[in-house]
């Protein structure tokens, strides 16, 4: 420890130098305070007649941010309403349009959204500065809203489903098959779910199912383990749902009340089927 502070005290003296570890950046991240998309919504009513007709759109974006000197870069992505990456790319500040003034902060760029008149829906956008320092601002998100202002709700018919379902022995399954006709003048492609809700005789949730127009080809856990959905053919309209039924603590006789729904990429929904289905010993 002596021999310790002895040698701060001579450095202290005669000025020794510390060997150099590098400089810490302290300057703040770029901070993006405002950024926008034109047309932030898009009516695809009059751009196309068929469902499947593809719908071209220019967008520009632009973005502000605050950190100027510092040689950002900023970057946008699209995305639909699933969430997959549509478009992605950067914006410039060199005052070549889109950009109106070169090095003002304000970034510029633009896209092309190419998409089908069906595929309405919510989307989302990003953006996100870079500076030199490989600092990163905040991102800066924007919805962009694609609608038909004259969308067709879906509609749902033929039911088949049975009306009695028997209670099977422990340890065995017995499978409960319903099918629904689902149509929507938008083409099936619209259609974003169609459900089964299961209703108690007390009124409360017995739960919430999807049908499916599968072919049978996937497996699903909303029944605890997985089920094939039953359905036949994939893609024709038909909406299938297989559940599993064992040993319940239900006295019995008792029903649910199974009521189906679809619902369309514009949020709409359609007609109501309810059906009641009796579970007896």
């Amino acid at each position: 420890m002596k021999y310790f502070l002895s040698f701060l005290s001579l450095c202290a003296v005669a000025g020794c130098e510390f060997p150099d570890k590098g400089v810490i950046e302290t300057a703040a991240p770029p901070f993006i305070s405002h950024a926008t998309a034109t047309p932030l919504l898009i009516d695809v009513n009059h751009l196309a007649s068929q469902p499947t007709d593809p719908i071209d759109t220019i967008l520009i974006f632009s973005a502000s941010v605050n950190d100027r000197a510092a040689n950002c870069s900023v970057s946008y992505v699209a995305f639909d309403p699933a969430g997959n990456i549509l478009l992605s790319g950067t914006l410039l500040d060199n005052g070549v349009p889109p950009d109106t003034i070169a090095d003002d902060g304000k970034f510029a760029g633009s896209a092309r959204l190419h998409i089908l008149k069906q595929d309405v829906g919510t989307y989302g956008l990003q953006f996100r500065a870079t500076n030199s320092s490989d600092f990163k601002s905040n991102t800066f998100a924007l919805a962009l809203i694609i609608k038909n202002s004259n969308n067709h709700r879906p509609n749902i018919s033929d039911l088949t489903m049975q009306d009695t379902a028997h209670i099977p022995p422990i340890g065995d399954t017995t499978f409960v098959k319903i099918t629904l006709a689902v149509s929507d003048t938008e083409g099936l492609g619209d259609i974003v779910s169609v459900q089964l809700s299961s209703q108690r005789p007390n009124g409360t949730s017995a739960g919430q199912f999807n049908l499916y127009d599968d072919g049978g080809s996937g497996l699903y856990l909303q029944f605890g383990a997985p089920f094939a959905s039953g359905d036949v053919t994939a893609n024709d309209g038909i909406y299938t749902v297989t559940i599993p039924l064992t040993t319940t603590s239900d006295p019995l006789p008792t029903y649910r009340d199974f009521s189906f729904k679809a619902n369309d990429r514009t949020g709409d929904f359609s007609n109501i089927i309810t059906k009641r289905i009796y579970i007896v010993q």
